[in-house]
């Protein structure tokens, strides 16, 4: 992805529809879910992260600046098509030599996991990367345990493409690749 095109795509109000989710610029309005994901021992679990030890006060403080100063990531909100915040997918560590991106996706509603939502997601923003950029190459790392995240990608179009150990956590590293045109 040509760095402008990141910066757009960071400063957009860009919303992608699928078949079950919409995936929208963050809100403020967002971050009492996030603290509350982020505080969520399974979910921090299947992310290999700590739970949050930031009061929300502190917490709200940081998303804000997120918000405010995204970097060079892009993490957009994961809505249901009847506007329910769900969770949310980032594209980061973008490698502008070999046109490259690691993502991310977090279904923190519990009550939508296995319904076909991070998969959507997933597919939905695949679709767009794919048509408005020059990344060529996206890879994701999963827990080797994490069956259903492998099959989520799976059905997304990722393959092993190798393993990582990171202290006591090992990963599938997953990639897929820019579909060949006809």
């Amino acid at each position: 992805m040509r760095r402008s095109t990141i910066f757009q795509f960071l400063n957009s109000q860009l919303i992608l529809t699928g078949k079950k989710v919409r995936l929208r610029p963050r809100r403020l309005e967002d971050a009492r879910d996030q603290y509350r994901w982020r505080c969520d021992e399974e979910l921090c679990s299947l992310d290999a992260s700590i739970p949050t030890s930031f009061s929300f006060s502190e917490f709200l403080d940081r998303y804000s600046v997120e918000l405010e100063y995204p970097g060079l990531a892009c993490t957009l909100a994961i809505d249901t098509l009847d506007a329910k915040h769900i969770g949310e997918c980032s594209l980061f560590n973008f490698d502008f030599l070999s046109n490259k991106a690691e993502l991310g996706v977090l279904i923190g509603e519990k009550d939508f996991w296995g319904l076909g939502y991070g998969t959507d997601a997933v597919n939905v923003l695949l679709q767009d990367i794919f048509a408005t950029s020059d990344l060529n190459r996206l890879l994701l790392r999963t827990l080797n345990w994490n069956i259903r995240a492998q099959r989520c990608f799976e059905k997304c179009g990722f393959s092993a493409g190798g393993s990582l150990v990171s202290g006591d956590y090992h990963f599938i590293v997953m990639e897929t690749f820019r579909p060949k045109a006809p």
